[in-house]
């Protein structure tokens, strides 16, 4: 056996330096060339990798022809590249940061205390709101600091100061990012987002093109909007206006609106199946044959050994459910990681109202909140009919959306010790806790452990 590093991530600045060094142009292009050859070409796969070293422009050729000719795209998935984004919105970090296969770490409202630095948006500049958007950011950022200390002084520590005063912080408000992504996803995210209603994401969408296609030319060859792309928000748009339904006054935090019937028979018979020679049908039927208790022990049985840091088997992907959530822009932030759920959203509705902080409450600072919400909400009605959907920069960390989410099971496990745990930010924490007790509710043996990994141990001796 041999297992060979066949690279690793370089900063760019080291790749100039090499480049001028050695006199040679690197790229990933390489790797991706080189491993396209593996299925044909008897050599090793380190030997293939020094040949398209030597031969970079026949290394991309051969790319283009077996990426794109043959169709065979999963190879630009060896290419990876990894990008710093600064100055970029809160608002415009959600549309990229919706592409599942891609990795980012964002600088955290939560931990950082913010500053005044605001994104300006083409559109508001353009429909003549330029001054009165200024005007109110600034007394966003200023209400932002009076509740900061005010929540201080109440006694409150200065995590969860910064952590809630963040809610009457704009859309606007300038955000970082660390991406890294394989070119086979850069380019799908570079067409859909060229394609995005808002400027600002369309300008980021320009900028990634110019980059890929002077680093991978021959991976990222096709980065424009197809017309499918560009139909979406209009069909999606005209879908809306086709509904005739009026905006709940009343609305469910958190509701399980679909789920696998039979769920936990379901998980049962997975775990028999993948134990045994017997079809699914079978299996279901046997599982269908034993009584809640044996089904029961049969699903105990694989979270016996279990730890908090352990994932349940991929049998419970057998159970699926869809709920409706509905989170603030804060809250959404968190939610939004967990990219291997299927998550379809709305806009930010002010009909939805908004989510106040616990310790905004204790520090007597409801009004100053209800006095930046109504300046924010002001402006917007003011400027939606003319700025469209850029109107949703002058929104609030506190204003909500409706967000439905489909999980599996193993993927709640997952995403219920990361967000019911005591660490997590105090609104997923509640989503998260109201998803677990519906899901138990529902599935009373597939999520019996649901929960923190703070109350693990306690919730896995409750079920002994």
């Amino acid at each position: 056996m041999k297992v060979i590093l066949a690279g690793i991530n370089v900063e760019a600045d080291l790749v100039k330096e090499a480049e001028t060094v050695l006199g040679v142009e690197m790229t990933p292009e390489v790797i991706s060339a080189a491993y396209a050859r593996i299925s044909r070409d008897p050599r090793d796969v380190n030997i293939l990798r020094k040949e398209a070293r030597k031969e970079v422009k026949k290394a991309r050729r051969s790319n283009e022809s077996i990426v794109f000719d043959m169709g065979h795209s999963s190879i630009a998935e060896h290419a990876v590249l990894n990008f710093d984004i600064i100055g970029i919105s809160r608002i415009a970090v959600e549309a990229i940061e919706h592409f599942r296969l891609a990795s980012y770490t964002e600088k955290s409202q939560r931990y950082i205390r913010l500053g005044r630095d605001h994104v300006i948006p083409k559109e508001i500049v353009e429909n003549g709101f330029r001054d009165e958007f200024f005007e109110l950011v600034e007394l966003l950022s200023l209400y932002y600091e009076e509740l900061y200390k005010m929540i201080i002084e109440s006694g409150s520590a200065s995590g969860t100061a910064k952590e809630d005063a963040r809610y009457l912080m704009p859309l606007a408000t300038s955000a970082q990012i660390g991406m890294t992504v394989n070119a086979r996803t850069l380019e799908y995210m570079i067409s859909r987002l060229s394609c995005h209603p808002l400027a600002e994401v369309r300008e980021f969408s320009d900028r990634l093109a110019d980059i890929a296609i002077r680093k991978v030319p021959s991976l990222v060859k096709y980065p424009d909007p197809t017309e499918y792309y560009k139909a979406m928000p209009l069909i999606r748009a005209e879908a809306g206006m086709a509904s005739s339904a009026k905006p709940d006054e009343k609305f469910k935090r958190v509701d399980l609106v679909d789920a696998t019937a039979h769920g936990d028979t379901a998980l049962a018979a997975g775990i028999i199946f993948s134990g045994s020679d017997s079809s699914y049908s079978d299996s279901y039927a046997a599982a269908s044959k034993m009584k809640k208790e044996e089904r029961e022990a049969i699903i105990a049985s694989t979270m016996k050994e279990m730890k908090s840091f352990d994932g349940v088997w991929r049998e419970f992907e057998n159970i699926d459910m869809l709920f409706e959530v509905v989170v603030s822009a804060s809250c959404y932030a968190q939610l939004k990681r967990h990219r291997m759920t299927t998550q379809t959203v709305q806009p930010y509705s002010t009909g939805l109202g908004v989510s106040i902080p616990d310790s905004v409450k204790k520090a007597k600072g409801i009004g100053i909140f209800r006095k930046a919400i109504k300046s924010s909400e002001s402006l917007y009605r003011k400027i939606s009919d003319k700025a469209g959907i850029s109107a949703d920069y002058l929104l609030t960390n506190a204003h909500r959306r409706r967000v439905l989410v489909k999980i599996n099971m193993r993927e709640l496990y997952h995403f219920s010790r990361l967000r019911s745990d005591s660490h997590a930010q105090w609104e997923i924490r509640e989503i998260s806790d109201m998803m677990c007790a519906l899901a138990k509710e529902r599935f009373p043996y597939g999520g019996a452990i649901l929960g923190g990994k703070d109350r693990f141990p306690a919730i896995k001796k409750s079920q002994a």
